[in-house]
């Protein structure tokens, strides 16, 4: 039989102590209720746990020029932030990456009309599921730009970046419509 794979969480007291409680009331441990709880939910279907991964699962993700101007996104998900990066009209700024066994490359942008953009991409991290597109939003109006810029030239030298920093600029094209998932855009 293959190795179950396991998970290490963090929680909250409140949320352990509930876990515990049930947990001695059926005589069990904490870790074979948790367990019990993730099984239940994958026995419902795996519902979404979110509002967004519940937008995301209905085809009606996120939309890159539609984001809620007081809220921060983070999203992973290369079929995801490919979706987002044909929104914005933004080419695969990645492709140079092939040639590199191990890399981690980002580009910010700061023409969005509500939120700083960054899109990172990581190749070769020990660990699969780390690797991959990510995407950044945050709020213009709670994050101020000489904070983000300083937190980018800090990530880029870290890189060993020997160019200065400085913020793209999204194509200057008008955005296409998204067609919600499982359909086909057409054209008339």
């Amino acid at each position: 039989m293959a190795e179950k794979q396991r998970y290490t969480v963090s929680l909250p007291d409140h949320v352990t102590a509930e876990i515990e409680r049930h947990a001695l009331t059926l005589g069990a441990t904490p870790t074979e209720y948790a367990t019990s709880v993730l099984r239940w939910w994958y026995g419902q279907g795996c519902p979404p746990v979110t509002p967004d991964e519940e937008q995301l699962r209905r085809g009606r993700g996120v939309t890159a020029y539609n984001l809620q101007p007081e809220k921060s996104y983070y999203l992973v998900g290369d079929d995801v932030v490919q979706g987002l990066m044909l929104q914005l009209n933004v080419p695969n700024l990645f492709a140079g990456m092939a040639e590199f066994d191990e890399a981690h490359t980002f580009v910010a942008f700061d023409n969005h009309p509500t939120h700083w953009i960054v899109l990172h991409r990581w190749k070769g991290l020990p660990a699969a599921k780390d690797n991959g597109l990510f995407f950044e939003a945050l709020p213009k109006s709670s994050t101020p730009r000489a904070k983000l810029f300083d937190r980018l030239k800090v990530e880029a030298k870290k890189m060993g970046a020997t160019e200065k920093f400085a913020f793209s600029q999204f194509p200057a094209r008008t955005p296409q419509p998204v067609a919600p998932a499982g359909t086909t855009a057409r054209s008339s």
